[in-house]
């Protein structure tokens, strides 16, 4: 094997053994804490990795589960990759919803086709996350405002935009004491195969998007050099507040298409809490996936559905056993942390 490959090998396992040891630190943390409040430690940690792959619910939940957090993750990972945090892929998932309940609701008096109305809803999501998110970038790239604060102040403004869509005429469903609109029409929905939804091939077609994107377009290119070195890509000419502009767009275009299938696949309708699973936001789930490869589009989906699968595992330990689901929230940020830690100390680099 020639010396470079013994290289990349040799720094391959190294990551490996990073990624091992974190997260089986994690779990013996996790798992000591579960056993002093006086559980089977056995029982729980068959129960939180095996949920996923024990019968076919579990694997089709975790798929439904996996769709969307592909989509959030994507979100934070595209500003992450020039160096800026999108706090706002909860907000954008839920404007995406938002905007295409909007035109589904608004057209079905038409009649439309499917061949019409699936595209349009799904334009009018990924249009929906795309505004929320470029907000947050014009404001970094023009005037200087902390992308942070934006986004999250955003995401109240998608949540209660939600609500007045939610629970006014003439979309509110008028025999719901929750925020839940009517159904959309048959023609806007999506379906399912063999229980697993059928946005999963939109969840694909994103994945290969973003792969295309960075390994094999200008754009792309430019995105990751501005990550690597800003002031060598604007000396290059890489106009830097464009990427600014086009890394917040595709994120929160990806969050916004992942809010509109969430809604025509899953619920049939928008209603409040859509963007919300176990109890926690997609959102905050797409950072931590995000943290775990280190902002590596390519690891996204792979991460995305391990997370998965310790969510399953989570609302199964809540069921059966009475744990409960915040354990394995805590275990989840555990091993963000200790593998920003390990792969700081052991591959000197930083999340």
């Amino acid at each position: 094997m020639p010396d470079n490959d013994t290289q990349r090998f040799s720094a391959g396992l190294r990551v490996l053994a990073v990624y091992a040891i974190s997260i089986a630190s994690a779990f013996a943390l996790i798992l000591a804490v579960i056993a002093l409040m006086g559980y089977d430690v056995v029982r729980a940690f068959l129960t939180l990795v095996t949920t996923s792959f024990r019968s076919a619910f579990g694997f089709q939940e975790t798929i439904k589960k996996t769709i969307p957090l592909i989509f959030t993750t994507y979100a934070f990972t595209i500003p992450f990759m020039i160096k800026f945090f999108n706090i706002g892929g909860w907000g954008q998932m839920i404007a995406g919803g938002t905007f295409g309940a909007v035109i589904g609701l608004t057209l079905a008096p038409l009649g439309l086709p499917a061949i019409v109305m699936v595209p349009l809803v799904l334009m009018f999501g990924a249009a929906g996350g795309a505004l929320f998110a470029w907000v947050a970038g014009y404001l970094k790239a023009d005037h200087e405002i902390n992308p942070i604060i934006s986004t999250i102040m955003l995401n109240f403004v998608a949540f209660y935009l939600l609500n007045f869509v939610a629970t006014a005429p003439p979309f509110k469903d008028p025999t719901a004491g929750h925020p839940i609109t009517i159904p959309l029409p048959g023609s806007a929905t999506l379906g399912f195969l063999a229980g697993i939804p059928v946005s999963i091939f939109f969840a694909l077609g994103s994945i290969a998007f973003v792969y295309v994107l960075f390994k094999h377009t200008r754009l792309g290119y430019e995105i990751t050099s501005v990550g690597q070195n800003m002031n060598a890509a604007q000396t290059y000419g890489i106009n830097f507040r464009r990427t600014i502009m086009v890394t917040f767009l595709l994120g929160g275009a990806l969050a916004g298409l992942g809010g509109a299938l969430e809604i025509m696949n899953i619920h049939g309708k928008l209603i409040e809490g859509f963007a919300k699973t176990s109890g926690a936001q997609f959102g905050i789930f797409g950072i931590l996936t995000s943290l775990v490869v280190a902002g590596n589009p390519a690891g996204v989906p792979v991460a995305a559905f391990l997370m998965s699968v310790l969510l399953v595992g989570a609302d199964s330990l809540q069921r059966t056993m009475q744990i409960p689901v915040e354990m394995v929230f805590v275990s989840q940020a555990v091993i963000v942390l200790l593998i920003v830690i390990f792969r700081t100390r052991l591959l000197g680099r930083s999340a």
